[in-house]
């Protein structure tokens, strides 16, 4: 039963408040509760319990009261109700959960349970929990029943609070007494729950039958080696389950058993086939020493048969292949040894043992490393061949193949492979722990490696000789197809020696040259001596080139021609060369400007036509006899020898304007004159110089009249620059006024209209919170007086979510004036923006005019999926009240911070991809800072951290009309209004700081207090 006290406490507490309830009262109330329901104390001890809670847990209340979960729950089970117990207490938040939980009867139940959370006066906490069976469908009219009683009994909880102290002691004096019994029930709890454990969860099947061998106890492996259900198996004699020709054994067996029996019988499953299994039985005693049963582990058998069986087929097998194998090492021609995982040698042929001279009785020990010891003493690189092997050893999956050089100059063919099971599709080896060992292969190949050397000298020494010529070298068959085609034939014709291999002479020869070539051929084949021809030929890509061809028969021993021997040189250059020597001089000759030539000396070898007429000679021979002193003035030739004959030393030419003299009048001719070295093709030396002049009397008259009007035209240019900068400026002013009236006049509009309707929601939203806190009352009043109101108003209550339309309701209306409180705001920074009202200049604050454009350009701050949001840093120092121009000044703020936004957006749209590389976030930031420069001087400074402006392109940035952006998103206006209205209208300066890469600030200087000339 429950604490008395705890009721009388309860009663008592409850007397002094309401009704005068008896402990029996309450005890019949809690107790007439169909769903379960229990008290706990802080300690998660039950102290207050109704019978049907009993009845759920299969536990008696004299049992329960002041145990906990842990006491007859599974730890993990228990683990769970302590930690969803625990939130409520810590939380005083009632909790609503669904578990599953297993009675007495062993049923599983999908349970809610609700726990609510409690204190008294002293400040002591309990849990009152209820739980509702939700499994039952015939259970829910009782379910609602239930819920109106437990309002009767958390109305009663204060009185139960007054009986916490009382609780506290009759728990202790509980604990006391049961303290021995729950360390008795805990110990064989535990000895119980292991051997269910063991038994259960045994991975063989494992059964308890009497002497006579009843089933007393079987497991799950046991039922489905049986093929029955564990229930079938209790009360059922173990014989049934024999094989027929195995029951009479197993009865004599099962007489005479000892303590222990270990033995095999057939096993018949119900409706299966019978199979193999092995018992093992161990007899039980009771407390007297009398046997009472028998315990049986069993485990089927066949598998391990069938295993057997397989091994045994296995092993004949391999027996059949390694003598097989023995067979085939003995054969080979090449020395065998197989060596294992654990490095034994397993195998060996005699082959093995002759080459590397090992007898045979250190082969027979196994010991791969005694053998690497002899082994090495023969080579001549013994620590590179216990390298390679200890390689191989320690990477069991590579193969190798290499040569091995002896002392006694003798050379091995070594090639060694993984020993495995097999190989997997495709070749796949498969892995590590198939791996057997290592085989290795040695060949002697002294003798091959030899005759291969000096065939290799041979060959390698006509191939040089026919590679390295710079000759083409063909070797043409009585047929006239090519059988030899060296490098220089690739090189000349284009050809490579695989395209050429046994085609004919026609792929080279073009169409007109083929009677003649053919002609060649027959002198040769006949044996008429060698041949020498110039020939055009053809090359791949189609170009005709002029080769020497040197053709010479080859004749064999018997006197037969057996082929064409042809070495060609390729003289296509050659001839280009001659021509273009001819054409060079007829350019020279016939060219219109004066071209000589000099020795290093300065004597004269050759003067063009053109150039004799210039200077006034009649003929070469006249000029051969002059130096080149001769062809200038003594100042002109002192020039020539002090300045320009050395920049054409270090430089290998000059060029410029300079002065010829005229033999016959003496004149000195103005030319422009190129002067430069000709250096040995071989030895680099400079060998002569070539002077080429050009007479420039009468372009130098027509510069003298070009530069007078170039003079006029850049005047007049430089007057229409003037004009043009202050029709700029007018038409920025005009722009600017007529924009700032107009914007002016529409953002106060704006700002009017809006203005008149938010004023309409804001006034109304007092009276509509104060309406809707009386109908929320005057609700709560009837759901007090009629808690329990007809159906119809339930399910509509039910189905406007009539709980959460209170709670929210209030919540829309605060948020209904919040949004209205940001409207006006807004307003309030659209007017303080236009200032249409203060078109005149007057004191203002200028960090109120910042805020306001900040507030109008505050949906470019946000960001989206193209940028992240921009960060405003605001540092205001402390301003007096400056004079200007509000409006316009306001329009100078829009204007560098639009531009600072454009700036930033760029910076995210070129470089955020990079930044991501290089695991780089960049948040985009304006900073603002004003500051009060003594004695009259205001300062704002607005900065972004974007890629900043080239140093050209801030050259120009004030200018009216210049824009970087694209057509359509600037018009180059906004910084060039900005510039004009700070110094011009307010008598400021605004200047621009930026490097690439390292943001831009605009620093904005007005005065304090404007002079007279301003205010005009």
């Amino acid at each position: 039963m429950n604490h008395p006290k705890f009721l009388d406490n309860l009663a008592q507490k409850h007397n002094t408040q309401q009704q005068n309830f008896s402990p029996a009262f309450l005890y019949q109330m809690v107790n007439s509760i169909s769903d379960p329901i229990f008290v706990k104390d802080r300690q998660h001890r039950w102290v207050l319990l109704n019978d049907n809670y009993c009845n759920f847990i299969g536990h008696s209340r004299e049992e329960l009261i002041g145990k906990s979960d842990y006491d007859f729950f599974p730890e993990a089970e228990a683990d769970v109700f302590r930690q969803k117990d625990e939130l409520v207490f810590t939380t005083n938040i009632t909790n609503e959960s669904q578990d599953l939980f297993t009675d007495a009867q062993g049923i599983t139940h999908l349970i809610s349970t609700k726990k609510s959370c409690f204190e008294d006066e002293t400040g002591n906490k309990f849990l009152l929990g209820s739980i509702r069976d939700i499994i039952l469908p015939n259970r829910a009219d009782k379910v609602l029943g239930a819920t109106d009683r437990v309002t009767d009994i958390m109305q009663t909880c204060e009185a139960l609070r007054e009986t916490l102290e009382e609780l506290q002691v009759v728990e202790e004096e509980l604990r006391q007494q049961n303290e021995e019994l729950a360390i008795a029930r805990e110990t064989a709890e535990l000895e119980r729950r292991r051997y269910q454990d063991l038994f259960d969860l045994a991975p063989n099947a494992y059964l308890v039958t009497d002497v006579a061998g009843i089933i007393k106890e079987a497991n799950y492996v046991t039922a489905a080696l049986l093929s029955v259900r564990q229930n079938y198996l209790l009360g059922k004699p173990f014989i049934l389950f024999i094989a027929e020709p195995d029951r009479k054994t197993f009865m004599n067996k099962l007489t005479n058993l000892q303590q222990v029996q270990d033995w095999e019988v057939e096993l018949q499953p119900r409706g299966g086939t019978a199979f193999p299994a092995s018992i093992k039985m161990v007899a039980m005693y009771d407390s007297q020493g009398q046997q009472i049963g028998w315990r049986w582990l069993i485990c089927d058998i066949s598998e391990q048969q069938a295993i057997l069986r397989d091994r045994q087929q296995a092993e004949k097998d391999i027996h059949r292949i390694n003598a097989v194998l023995q067979a085939q090492q003995e054969a080979s021609i090449d020395g065998i040894l197989i060596v294992d995982e654990n490095l034994t040698v397993t195998s060996f042929n005699q082959k093995f043992s002759q080459l590397w001279q090992i007898p045979v009785a250190l082969l027979q020990r196994g010991d791969a490393r005694k053998l690497l010891e002899w082994v090495l003493d023969q080579l001549v690189n013994p620590d590179e061949f216990v390298a390679k092997v200890e390689y191989l050893y320690q990477h069991p999956e590579q193969s190798s193949r290499d040569e091995i050089f002896l002392k006694s100059g003798k050379i091995f063919d070594r090639y060694s492979a993984p020993v495995r099971k097999h190989q997997g599709v495709g070749g796949e080896t498969s892995a590590l722990e198939d791996y057997y060992g290592r085989i290795w292969y040695y060949r002697d190949i002294t003798e091959y490696k030899q005759a291969e050397a000096e065939l290799r000298a041979s060959k390698q020494r006509l191939a040089l000789l026919i590679e390295q010529t710079p000759l083409a070298i063909i070797e043409w068959n009585t047929n006239f197809e090519v059988q030899i085609w060296n490098r220089a034939a690739e090189r000349i014709f284009g050809y490579t020696t695989e395209e050429m291999l046994g085609n004919r002479f026609e792929t080279i020869v073009p169409e007109n040259a083929r009677k003649h070539v053919n002609e060649i051929i027959t002198a040769l084949l006949t044996q008429r001596g060698g041949s020498f021809s110039v020939n055009n030929n053809v090359t791949k890509d189609g170009k005709t080139m002029v080769c020497e061809w040197y053709n010479n028969p080859l004749i064999a021993h018997d006197g037969q021609v057996i082929g064409v021997a042809s070495m060609v040189l390729d003289i296509t250059e050659r001839k280009q060369a001659e021509e273009e020597q001819q054409k060079f001089v007829a350019l020279i000759e016939n060219s219109s400007d004066f071209i000589g030539i000099a020795s290093m000396e300065g004597q004269v070898l050759y003067v063009n036509p053109a150039g004799l007429k210039m200077v006034g000679l009649n003929s070469l021979e006249v000029a051969k006899t002059k130096s080149m002193d001769d062809f200038h003035s003594p100042e002109a030739f002192a020039e020539l020898i002090q300045q320009i004959l050395p920049l054409m030393s270090q430089h290998g030419f000059w060029q410029g304007e300079f002065r010829h003299r005229h033999f016959q009048t003496g004149i000195e001719i103005p030319t422009d004159c190129s002067i430069f070295m000709v250096k040995h093709p071989e030895t680099g030396e400079p060998f002569c110089q070539v002077a080429v002049a050009r007479d420039i009397t009468e372009r130098k008259q027509a510069k003298e009249v070009l530069l007078k009007s170039e003079a006029q035209l850049r005047q007049q240019a430089e007057e229409l620059k003037v004009a043009l900068r202050e029709v700029q400026h007018a038409q920025t002013h005009l722009i600017q006024s007529e924009k700032m009236s107009s914007l002016g006049q529409l953002v106060a509009g704006v700002a009017h209209e809006i203005n008149n309707p938010v004023n309409f929601i804001y006034g109304n939203l007092s009276p509509a919170k104060e309406y809707t806190r009386d109908l929320i009352s005057l609700l709560q009043l009837y759901q007090s007086h009629y808690p329990e109101p007809i159906s119809e108003i339930q399910d509509f209550a039910e189905r406007i979510e009539l709980d959460f339309l209170k709670s929210d309701l209030p919540q829309i209306l605060n948020s209904m004036n919040v949004g209205a409180d940001r409207i006006r705001e807004i307003v309030l920074s659209l007017r303080t923006f236009s200032r249409l009202d203060e078109a005149e200049m007057k004191a203002v604050d200028i960090h109120e005019g910042i805020d306001s454009t900040l507030m109008i350009l505050q949906s470019r701050f946000k960001g989206n999926n193209q940028h992240p949001n921009i960060q405003i840093i605001k540092e205001y120092g402390k301003l007096p009240l400056v004079e200007c121009y509000a409006g316009q000044l306001n329009q100078v703020f829009m204007n560098i911070l639009s531009n600072a936004i454009d700036a930033l957006e760029e910076r995210v749209e070129s470089g955020g991809k990079a930044d991501k590389k290089n695991n780089q976030c960049q948040i985009p930031i304006i900073t603002i800072c004003t500051q009060l420069q003594e004695p009259n001087q205001v300062i704002i400074r607005i900065a972004d951290n974007g890629l900043g402006i080239p140093e050209k392109v801030k050259k120009q940035l004030f200018n009216p009309f210049f824009t970087t952006k694209p057509i359509g998103k600037g018009t180059g206006m906004g910084l060039a209004i900005s510039y004009q209205i700070v110094t011009e209208r307010h008598g400021g300066s605004v200047e621009c700081i930026s490097q690439p890469g390292q943001g831009t600030e605009f620093v904005v200087k007005i005065p304090l207090m404007q002079d007279s000339q301003y205010n005009s």
